[in-house]
């Protein structure tokens, strides 16, 4: 039994970090897509929006597929799945044929996502918390090596579209780790004290969760996608220090999840939200103003970016008890928009018409009005519980 929950944990652990490299493998090709598409930051922008588009129509539909198939057909079909998405990105023609893979390949990473959760959730159920932080550590990993994997598959000879293609080995490997280990399948849940969709969405508390994931992700996601961008456009940059930078705003991401981990209760998680947002804002805008030699402080950012989304969620569960996994499903849904809409069409025409350092400024403002939401959602709950 000990033998067989190590396995499923080195599944799951393979299986984020797999989802960490293909969907930050987005932060390397952006520049190159533009070249070989003739498009502008706008259309790159919507193309790479349809990533998001996608996980945001499985996060919608997940609880009835595990319902409906359980996890083992779940992840056989997941890993079909995508690998027909990356094959199709491979094999676009054309600006719609890519934008539908991406989409594809969105919902596919999220499909797997779901399943490498809940693979833990299930396994370590007496220490969760620690588990599935421990778990997006691995996504942060493969945020490290993704960059380094695109620019590798071009220095030796291979187009963009290619470290799409390749990235099918990492699912061949998690179909060997499938094979070799007892998926468990999930049990329907007695408990109905959840409180309804319609009685959640009157609290005001759930909207202002939102919200706050909602530019939580969304700056993230707007790092992850426009950084190569200002970095070669506007620096003038060469793809290795691109690489370095972007590998570096991971390491700080990763790193900051396991500081916060030992951090986060003694702060607080309202104002270690609060701290962490104003950090990161201070780190974006000394290197706005600071100019080239500052710019690594964008990638250092990630240090405190990176406590952002798992605290709030920690939050919701505190604040919300037993419906608390229901707001969190709202929250993330939120948070999936904030990546397109901020992330990708917001800051995509701004980068057009304005500049791409004008578009780092708008994190700057996100992450301000973070911080002041979550101050006075602090205020609230704190009222409701006295």
């Amino acid at each position: 039994m000990i033998k067989n929950k190590q396995r499923l944990m080195i599944l799951a652990f393979t299986i984020m970090m797999m989802n960490g490299i293909v969907n930050n493998l987005r932060a390397q090709v952006g520049p190159y897509i533009i070249e070989d598409y003739g498009l502008n930051y706008s259309r790159l922008g919507i193309l790479l929006s349809f990533i998001s588009m996608g996980a945001m129509f499985l996060y919608f539909i997940s609880g009835k597929l595990i319902e409906k198939f359980g996890l083992i057909k779940l992840l056989f079909y997941g890993m079909i799945y995508n690998s027909l998405a990356l094959l199709a990105i491979y094999f676009s023609i054309n600006y719609y044929t890519l934008t539908a893979a991406f989409f594809i390949l969105g919902s596919g990473l999220t499909l797997l996502n779901i399943v490498s959760v809940n693979l833990i959730s299930i396994s370590y159920s007496k220490n969760r918390g620690k588990m599935i932080n421990l778990l997006h550590l691995f996504y942060g990993l493969g945020g490290i090596v993704a960059p380094y994997f695109v620019t590798l598959v071009i220095k030796i000879g291979f187009s963009w579209a290619h470290s799409f293609l390749f990235s099918i080995i990492l699912l061949v490997i998690i179909f060997i780790e499938f094979k070799t280990a007892v998926i468990p399948e999930i049990e329907a849940s007695k408990n109905k004290t959840m409180k309804s969709t319609k009685e959640l969405l009157k609290d005001i508390r759930v909207i202002l969760f939102s919200l706050i994931v909602f530019l939580q992700i969304g700056v993230e996601f707007s790092i992850v996608t426009w950084l190569a961008p200002f970095l070669k456009d506007v620096e003038g940059r060469t793809d290795l220090e691109i690489s370095f930078y972007i590998a570096l705003f991971f390491i700080t991401f990763t790193i900051g999840r396991l500081l916060a981990s030992f951090m986060v209760e003694k702060v607080g998680y309202f104002n270690f939200i609060i701290y962490t947002a104003g950090a990161a804002a201070l780190l974006i805008t000394l290197a706005l103003i600071g100019g080239r030699s500052f710019t690594i402080l964008i990638s250092i950012s990630g240090i405190f970016l990176a406590a952002q989304v798992p605290t709030a969620q920690a939050a919701i569960l505190d604040s919300f008890g037993s419906s608390g996994i229901k707001v969190v499903g709202f929250a993330q849904t939120a948070g999936m928009i904030g990546s397109t809409v901020l992330a990708s069409w917001v800051i995509g025409f701004i980068n057009d018409f304005i500049g791409l350092k004008a578009g780092f400024f708008i994190l700057i403002i996100s992450l301000i009005a973070d911080l002041v939401i979550t101050f006075y959602l602090k205020q609230i709950t704190n009222k409701t519980v006295n």
